[in-house]
């Protein structure tokens, strides 16, 4: 009886040495499942939130050349009664420039780094009142995202004084 249990524990712990090789071929696979799932998620929301930076800091610039051309109009001296009605004036930033000291800007001094920014701001009569002292400013920001180009707008009317 002893011999027949010693038989017995010999043969199960000689069959029990190891795993299988589609055990541990299981295993493998859900371990790769449970890594590459966050990953590419986490992958997905870094690209997300670049798009959202942009798009933000682009509102911001869009919503500046607006409020510039409030300040020009209030502080600067600049009358847009001289603005042609139908075409407007432009005024253009080609490409802005990222300074550590002051932030975005149109000059590319010592020091700055170009960004994918670019705004045109637009001062017309069009679809207003004929004759009157309304003015629309309509400022766009672009950017690109990838090698698609995108873009805000802000606009408003202000009063000539």
């Amino acid at each position: 009886m002893i011999n027949l249990i010693q038989k017995q524990i010999k043969y199960t712990l000689g069959r029990s040495r190891g795993f299988t090789l589609i055990e541990t071929f299981v295993a493998i696979t859900i371990l790769v499942i449970t890594v590459l799932g966050p990953m590419s998620l986490l992958s997905r929301a870094l690209q997300d939130s670049r798009f959202i930076k942009d798009q933000i800091t682009a509102s911001f610039l869009a919503q500046e050349g607006v409020e510039l051309m409030i300040y020009n109009r209030n502080f600067g001296g600049t009358d847009y009664k001289s603005t042609p009605a139908s075409t407007g004036t432009i005024y253009t930033c080609n490409k802005f420039y990222w300074h550590d000291d002051i932030g975005f800007n149109c000059d590319s001094g010592s020091g700055a780094t170009p960004t994918n920014f670019w705004r045109t701001v637009i001062i017309d009569q069009n679809g207003l009142p004929v004759g009157g002292n309304q003015y629309r400013i309509t400022s766009t920001a672009y950017y690109l995202a990838g090698t698609v180009q995108k873009s805000v707008v802000s606009s408003t009317v202000i009063f000539s004084y």
